[in-house]
């Protein structure tokens, strides 16, 4: 089982490649505070991603789950985002394995818990190795995501462009 924050969705459906959740894991788990955010929230900005991750959850692979538990929620979004604090808060009720977070805060307290975690340069990274996608394409998205507000270092950058070539 895989759970994901709000970034991920958001940014691979501004892409318009929200469909490589599907096609490289099979479902995903949101909380369903993730999907308030993404989707009714975005859906009321009329933000066409907002439209799309909703498109998922009617197509049946993503899976908006509630968790009925909110004092874990509270204390961890006491540190991290309430979204985020859904995100692992939900994972620790299914003992999932991974976690697609790009938030680096969030990314640590998750891994604090013991979770493998992911975020969007791994799912486009991963849909390169895997051929769905060729190396120009994957170098076009990569600076597609910058351009849509994604935030990375410089030598992040560099890094995901040097694994490109040596895939």
């Amino acid at each position: 089982m895989i759970v994901s924050n709000s970034s991920p969705l958001i940014y691979l459906a501004k892409l318009r490649k929200l469909s490589f959740l599907k096609i490289l894991f099979k479902e995903i788990n949101v909380p369903s505070e993730v999907y308030e955010e993404v989707v009714t929230l975005g859906k009321e900005a009329n933000f066409p991603d907002a439209f799309a991750v909703e498109q998922a959850k009617k197509e049946g692979w993503l899976i908006v789950d509630t968790i009925s538990q909110k004092k874990e929620i509270e204390v961890l979004a006491a540190e991290i985002d309430f979204g985020e604090a859904a995100v692992i808060a939900l994972a620790r009720k299914h003992g999932t394995s991974l976690l697609l977070i790009d938030d680096a805060s969030a990314r640590t307290i998750a891994e604090s818990f013991g979770f493998k975690v992911k975020g969007t340069l791994f799912v486009l990274l991963r849909a390169y190795k895997k051929k769905i996608i060729g190396k120009e394409e994957v170098k076009h998205l990569v600076g597609q995501l910058i351009r849509e507000g994604f935030r990375i270092s410089q030598e992040l950058y560099v890094q995901v462009l040097e694994e490109i070539e040596r895939a």
